[in-house]
Protein backbone atom coordinates (compact mmCIF):
# COMPACT_ATOMS: atom_id res chain seq x y z
CA UNK A 1 0.00 0.00 0.00
CA UNK A 2 1.59 3.29 -1.56
CA UNK A 3 1.18 6.30 1.25
CA UNK A 4 0.53 9.67 0.53
CA UNK A 5 2.89 12.28 1.78
CA UNK A 6 1.30 15.20 4.29
CA UNK A 7 1.10 18.65 2.41
CA UNK A 8 0.80 21.42 4.67
CA UNK A 9 0.13 24.07 2.45
CA UNK A 10 0.80 27.67 3.98
CA UNK A 11 0.10 29.41 0.93
CA UNK A 12 -3.74 29.48 2.12
CA UNK A 13 -2.09 32.08 4.89
CA UNK A 14 -1.25 34.58 2.40
CA UNK A 15 -3.89 37.35 1.82
CA UNK A 16 -6.08 38.10 -1.41
CA UNK A 17 -3.46 40.46 -3.57
CA UNK A 18 -4.22 44.14 -2.56
CA UNK A 19 -2.04 46.71 -4.46
CA UNK A 20 -1.30 50.15 -5.09
CA UNK A 21 0.15 51.85 -8.07
CA UNK A 22 2.21 54.86 -7.70
CA UNK A 23 4.78 56.28 -10.31
CA UNK A 24 3.44 53.91 -13.33
CA UNK A 25 4.23 50.47 -10.80
CA UNK A 26 2.21 48.03 -9.35
CA UNK A 27 3.18 47.44 -5.36
CA UNK A 28 1.93 44.70 -3.65
CA UNK A 29 1.19 45.44 -0.33
CA UNK A 30 -1.00 42.39 0.92
CA UNK A 31 2.29 40.76 1.68
CA UNK A 32 4.42 42.17 4.00
CA UNK A 33 7.51 39.89 4.47
CA UNK A 34 8.49 39.25 8.22
CA UNK A 35 11.79 40.99 8.06
CA UNK A 36 10.46 44.30 6.51
CA UNK A 37 7.14 44.44 9.20
CA UNK A 38 9.63 43.80 11.92
CA UNK A 39 11.75 47.05 10.63
CA UNK A 40 8.48 48.85 9.94
CA UNK A 41 6.99 48.16 13.29
CA UNK A 42 10.22 49.88 14.51
CA UNK A 43 9.61 52.81 12.19
CA UNK A 44 6.18 53.07 13.51
CA UNK A 45 7.20 53.43 16.82
CA UNK A 46 9.45 56.22 15.57
CA UNK A 47 7.21 57.73 13.76
CA UNK A 48 4.55 57.70 17.22
CA UNK A 49 6.61 59.60 19.35
CA UNK A 50 7.39 62.39 17.13
CA UNK A 51 3.32 62.64 16.74
CA UNK A 52 2.44 61.25 19.43
CA UNK A 53 0.53 64.36 20.98
CA UNK A 54 -1.64 66.99 19.95
CA UNK A 55 1.57 69.40 21.01
CA UNK A 56 3.64 67.16 18.34
CA UNK A 57 1.16 67.70 15.86
CA UNK A 58 0.78 71.22 15.88
CA UNK A 59 4.37 71.86 15.61
CA UNK A 60 4.36 69.11 12.45
CA UNK A 61 1.39 71.02 10.82
CA UNK A 62 3.00 74.37 11.03
CA UNK A 63 6.27 73.02 9.24
CA UNK A 64 9.75 73.04 10.39
CA UNK A 65 11.74 70.56 11.53
CA UNK A 66 9.55 68.24 13.17
CA UNK A 67 7.36 68.14 9.60
CA UNK A 68 10.86 67.69 7.64
CA UNK A 69 11.86 64.15 10.22
CA UNK A 70 8.35 63.03 10.38
CA UNK A 71 7.84 62.82 6.26
CA UNK A 72 11.21 60.85 6.14
CA UNK A 73 10.04 58.32 8.39
CA UNK A 74 7.37 57.73 6.57
CA UNK A 75 8.94 58.07 3.72
CA UNK A 76 11.51 55.41 5.66
CA UNK A 77 8.65 53.33 6.28
CA UNK A 78 6.75 52.93 2.26
CA UNK A 79 10.13 52.90 0.79
CA UNK A 80 10.80 49.39 2.81
CA UNK A 81 8.05 47.85 0.94
CA UNK A 82 8.25 49.84 -2.47
CA UNK A 83 11.80 49.16 -2.80
CA UNK A 84 11.70 45.42 -1.94
CA UNK A 85 9.75 45.10 -4.83
CA UNK A 86 11.04 47.91 -7.09
CA UNK A 87 15.05 48.52 -6.55
CA UNK A 88 14.72 52.27 -7.92
CA UNK A 89 11.70 52.97 -5.35
CA UNK A 90 14.19 53.74 -2.78
CA UNK A 91 13.70 56.07 0.26
CA UNK A 92 15.10 59.14 -1.68
CA UNK A 93 12.95 58.18 -4.98
CA UNK A 94 9.82 58.68 -2.80
CA UNK A 95 11.05 62.04 -1.28
CA UNK A 96 11.74 63.46 -4.96
CA UNK A 97 8.62 61.39 -6.71
CA UNK A 98 5.55 61.59 -4.44
CA UNK A 99 3.57 64.44 -3.23
CA UNK A 100 2.60 65.01 0.71
CA UNK A 101 -0.99 63.46 -0.08
CA UNK A 102 0.83 60.14 -1.81
CA UNK A 103 2.77 59.50 0.68
CA UNK A 104 0.32 59.93 3.19
CA UNK A 105 -2.02 57.19 1.48
CA UNK A 106 1.16 55.08 0.94
CA UNK A 107 1.78 54.89 4.59
CA UNK A 108 -1.77 53.81 5.87
CA UNK A 109 -1.98 50.90 2.99
CA UNK A 110 0.96 49.70 4.28
CA UNK A 111 0.58 50.21 7.81
CA UNK A 112 -3.22 48.41 7.57
CA UNK A 113 -0.94 45.56 5.83
CA UNK A 114 1.09 44.87 8.91
CA UNK A 115 -1.86 45.21 11.24
CA UNK A 116 -3.19 42.41 9.19
CA UNK A 117 -0.47 40.84 9.17
CA UNK A 118 -0.16 40.92 12.72
CA UNK A 119 -3.80 39.79 13.53
CA UNK A 120 -3.68 37.04 11.36
CA UNK A 121 -0.52 35.57 13.32
CA UNK A 122 -2.23 36.42 16.45
CA UNK A 123 -5.49 34.53 15.42
CA UNK A 124 -3.48 31.52 14.53
CA UNK A 125 -1.95 31.55 17.63
CA UNK A 126 -5.06 31.38 19.62
CA UNK A 127 -6.74 28.62 17.63
CA UNK A 128 -3.77 26.53 19.08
Amino acid sequence: MSEKPIVHDLDILRPLPEYVLLGGKKIDISFVPSGIAVDIMAMQQKLQKLIGTPEKLRKIEAGGQEAIESFQVAASICAKITESQHKDMTEEWLLKNTNVMQLKQLIEHITNAVSKSLESIEGEAGKK
